[in-house]
């Protein structure tokens, strides 16, 4: 039998083709988009040991040919399967011809996880709605999501993503988030955001990111974040230039009627903290200074 020590385990699945190893490119190791169109397929497994505040897991990206993953779900299931913390099958949600086998594997791959991991998460992503037309994007999610949909008490969460906006990265970090919030540095960072958020009603929300842009804290309202991705990307590049180089980093931005404050902490992390420029501006960015000094100092 596996130890019950082994570290806990993301598994990341699905079929050939469907965007598993793009998502941990962009996502874990912080490539460009543009530049993992040409991968070629992950063969068998690959595993890379990620560590996220006090916390750290293996990443599992398993090939997704059939004849590997008819391996995991058969004589390797146990080892694959095993001390799962987090299950996630990523599905091409605009190759409609391989939606059936999609489901087909994973409905086994969920019988693997009742078997070794019962209390494992799962996140099914419906990957590249980029490539489906926005006004088509809801009734497809919808549809998947019926389609994907199994009874039982396995916790499954549904997604839509693209390595293209913002969502890739809300879901991953959903994911981080629960493996995080597992350690006692992680909860005492997070109770003193939401303790600074509850006093102080200008600051709508607070938002602490990696280098990648995952972000592994979140309190407060997460609308204000939620910018159009041309917004987003825009000045995104910009930002993780100038705040890679730099020992200390700090700018804001205006958006709307909110102002953004962005300051590089240490460990590679960033710290975002929005409010609204009703009132003093400048008194408000004080506060969030200090605010980021003091989650600087928790960490």
């Amino acid at each position: 039998m596996i130890s019950s020590q082994s570290p806990q385990k993301v598994l990341l699945m699905g079929l050939g083709a469907s965007g598993k190893s793009s998502i941990r490119s962009v996502v874990f190791e912080g490539k460009n988009p543009e530049d993992v169109s040409d991968y070629n397929a992950t063969i068998n497994y690959s595993r890379t040991t990620q560590n996220f505040i006090d916390s750290s897991f293996q990443l599992f990206d398993c090939g997704g040919q059939e004849n590997f993953i008819s391996a995991f779900i058969g004589d390797q299931a146990e080892f694959i399967f095993s001390n799962v913390s987090i299950f996630v099958w990523v599905v091409d949600m605009s190759d409609f011809e391989q939606v059936s086998t999609s489901k087909f594997y994973f409905n086994h791959g969920i019988e693997r996880l009742r078997e070794f991991s019962p209390d494992s998460t799962v996140f099914c992503l419906f990957h590249k709605r980029d490539l489906v037309t926005t006004d088509k994007q809801n009734e497809a999610y919808e549809m998947m999501k019926t389609y994907f949909e199994i009874e039982g008490d396995l916790d499954i969460e549904y997604r839509t993503t693209s390595i293209f906006d913002r969502s890739v990265y809300q879901a991953i970090g959903e994911m981080l988030q629960s493996l995080i919030l597992k350690s006692t540095k992680a909860l005492t960072v997070s109770d003193a955001i939401q303790e600074f958020l509850s006093t102080h009603s200008d600051v709508t929300g607070i938002i602490v990111c990696n280098e990648e842009g995952v972000p592994l804290f979140e309190q407060g309202n997460y609308s204000y974040f939620m910018l159009p991705a041309n917004l987003t990307l825009a000045n995104y590049g910009k930002l993780k230039t100038e705040y890679t180089k730099a020992k200390t980093f700090k700018t804001t931005m205006e958006v709307d009627d909110n102002i953004l404050a962005f300051q590089k902490l240490k460990k590679d992390l960033l710290f975002i903290g929005i409010a609204n420029t009703s009132g003093s501006a400048q008194f408000t960015l004080v506060k969030l200074d200090k605010m980021a000094e003091t989650v600087n100092k928790l960490l």
